[in-house]
């Protein structure tokens, strides 16, 4: 008779997948800090001068802990729900994975050249394809029903939160041609999506 299979989140195979995920999703966010300068020698009456120059890339920072930190939480939840797996959903991942552990570069392209619309362009075209990324593996998890039967209707209301990040990022990418800094206050859609969301979930 033959023994039956074990359920895909105790195999190996899928502990390792989920090791190495976030294994780059660490290594993402430290090289994010890295990206900040400190100068070894700075007079006192300087200083202050000096934290304010560096907001720009203090902001870059944080906005990309916390796309990183949304992208990481996103792809927890969906690999929580997974029952099976195959190779092109490792494939997709593996494609994911290696535009979030490029932000920290577009990251400091940002913090420096902020005012540039090159760099806000290059910015919001790496998270958003990014976040698409996460979408078409979510997609594609349901089209092979490698998601659970019970955790389909969370998986189908999951693909519509993962796709508004890179709806936003994207549509700000002509804005940024006109005006960098407006295509970047664009991206604080994103919170009032995150907040309607809480609400809806409330109710």
């Amino acid at each position: 008779m033959e023994a039956s299979r074990p359920p895909v989140k105790e195999t190996i195979e899928f502990a390792r997948i989920v090791a190495f995920t976030d294994g780059v999703f660490a290594i993402a966010i430290t090289i994010l800090v890295l990206g900040i300068d400190v100068p070894e020698q700075l007079p006192d009456p300087d200083l202050h001068d000096f934290l304010v120059d560096e907001w720009p890339q203090l902001f870059a920072y944080f906005l990309s802990f916390a796309v990183i930190g949304r992208h990481w939480v996103a792809h927890h939840h969906v690999f929580g729900m997974l029952q099976n797996f195959d190779q092109r959903l490792m494939a997709l991942n593996l494609v994911y994975l290696s535009l979030v552990v490029l932000i920290p570069f577009p990251t400091n392209l940002l913090g420096e050249y902020g005012s540039e619309a090159d760099a806000v362009v290059l910015y919001a075209f790496v998270i958003a394809t990014s976040a698409l990324l996460s979408w078409l593996m979510l997609r594609y998890s349901l089209a092979q029903e490698h998601i659970h039967p019970d955790a389909v209707p969370a998986a189908r209301l999951a693909s519509q939160a993962t796709l508004q990040p890179a709806i936003v990022f994207y549509l700000s990418i002509p804005i940024a041609f006109i005006s960098p800094l407006a295509a970047q206050l664009s991206w604080l859609l994103l919170i009032a999506a995150g907040l309607r969301e809480r609400r809806a979930r409330r109710t």
